[in-house]
């Protein structure tokens, strides 16, 4: 079993002693902000996606009004400018709906049951005694 070694006679720990605390407002405070969270990431979801397909299309941009004189923009060069990965904004791209305007959650397809005998068809056998797993 892990064990944590902590001294209780640390600062931090005596001004979260003393600090009042609330369950229920603590739960009320948070909640706020996971509705606010959310929405904010839909928003950037969206702005994301847009800006994405803008940028996608090929050829030289001359129909976006740019703050700097550069004639060369990409999808990258956005994603650069606006500090995120581009393997994780496509990883979340994936799972944005543009058009329902949300997130969509993956259900992991399970095997389908068999039904009857209860016997699932295989082609391993034990070389020994010829048992099927």
């Amino acid at each position: 079993m892990l064990e944590i070694d902590v001294d209780l006679s640390d600062e931090k720990w005596q001004v979260l002693e003393k600090s009042d605390w609330d369950y229920d407002k603590s739960v009320k405070k948070v909640r706020q902000l996971v509705v606010n969270w959310k929405n904010i990431s839909i928003e950037i979801m969206r702005e994301l996606y847009i800006a994405r397909q803008k940028l996608s299309a090929q050829g030289r941009r001359t129909d976006l009004q740019l703050s700097y004189k550069s004639n060369k923009v990409s999808w990258n060069q956005y994603l650069d400018d606006v500090g995120l990965n581009y393997h994780n904004v496509r990883r979340w791209l994936q799972k944005y709906d543009f058009d329902k305007n949300e997130l969509v959650v993956d259900t992991p397809s399970l095997p389908k049951e068999v039904e009857g005998e209860d016997y699932l068809p295989t082609e391993h056998k034990c070389p020994n005694c010829g048992y099927e797993y």
